[in-house]
């Protein structure tokens, strides 16, 4: 059982061990923390979301403690764009999808949610070492994961393909035949395009040119200069770059809704507090229902990353 204080003191014990927590944080479905650009964060779209208002209802399922404390305590790693930035260089002020979908938690539930920038490496022990109430880092739920923390999954994403917009040839991984296509050094985007140019050999197209860059900003140079025909990359970083620069499009395949090979991504709270949970996961229902969830994801140009509705440790689902 977990004693909280305001202090992050607790004596429960951890459950897993420190090489099973690595494990399970390695476990996400693109590279860790891309960096879109060094341009100011656009945020003109901010107006546009509506403010959430407190549910009596639902405030009333936050455990005691929290509403004693006055505050729910979130651990967040920037940069990893749209879902959390720093406002601008040098700054620690936080922004991002993940940032506004939390504040708009917190106005439901009546409790503000306090994030602060952690190691992305101590986001599980330090939650469940009671440091901090609940993750949004961008958490994909893996089955690993899900041994030592509760996902209330919210978004799905995956792979997507980024062209400029004056490039009408391609509009799924098949059209990358015969292409030069850019992928980041590292990346499950580099195994999947590979295995789409086996694919494309195998029917009798042109293999794939595959570009391979030690960074996201380099892609995007290569793109603008003709250099490659497209970039195949996590489908969030992808919309927020297109939401960026005005010149270049995030492919919308319908047969790949939230991206190619899409996981879900969730907030991680400590497994043995249910209660949390249940009235997190109800909040974000009552956002998806009022709109004001579509918004946030429509502001980060992540739209394809909507649910229908919160799941509670789904992962693979």
């Amino acid at each position: 059982m977990r004693v909280r204080n305001r202090s992050g003191n607790n004596v429960r014990i951890m459950t897993l061990g420190v090489a099973t927590l690595a494990l399970a944080l390695s476990t996400v479905t693109g590279c860790a923390n891309p960096t879109v650009s060094s341009a100011p964060v656009d945020t003109s779209a901010a107006s546009d979301i509506p403010t959430a208002t407190k549910d009596e209802t639902l405030a009333a399922m936050v455990p005691s403690d929290l509403r004693s404390a006055g505050t729910v305590r979130v651990a967040t790693n920037a940069p990893y764009a749209p879902y959390q930035m720093f406002a601008s260089p040098g700054s620690q002020d936080l922004i991002g999808l993940e940032i506004d979908l939390g504040h708009a938690i917190g106005e439901t539930l009546g409790i503000p949610f306090d994030f602060s920038q952690q190691p992305y490496d101590g986001l599980i022990p330090g939650l469940q070492a009671g440091k901090y109430d609940v993750l949004m880092a961008t958490l994909f739920d893996t089955a690993e994961r899900e041994k030592a923390v509760d996902f209330v999954n919210y978004a799905r994403s995956g792979s997507g393909i980024l062209v400029k917009k004056t490039t009408t040839n391609v509009k799924t991984l098949d059209d990358l035949c015969g292409t030069a296509v850019g992928v980041q050094n590292g990346s499950l985007q580099f195994d999947l395009v590979t295995t789409q140019s086996g694919k494309c050999v195998t029917d009798g197209k042109k293999a794939i040119d595959i570009k391979a860059f030690p960074a996201f900003s380099d892609e995007q140079l290569a793109l603008n200069s003709g250099a490659i025909t497209s970039i195949v990359g996590d489908l969030p970083v992808l919309g927020y770059a297109a939401k960026q620069d005005s010149t270049v499009q995030a492919i919308d395949d319908p047969a790949a809704p939230g991206g190619y090979e899409s996981s879900l991504i969730g907030i991680g709270i400590p497994k043995e507090d249910k209660a949390l949970s249940e009235a997190v996961a109800k909040a974000v229902q009552k956002l998806m229902d009022n709109g004001i969830y579509q918004a946030i994801l429509d502001k980060y140009g992540v739209g394809q990353a909507a649910v229908e509705a919160p799941s509670m440790n789904q992962h693979g689902g």
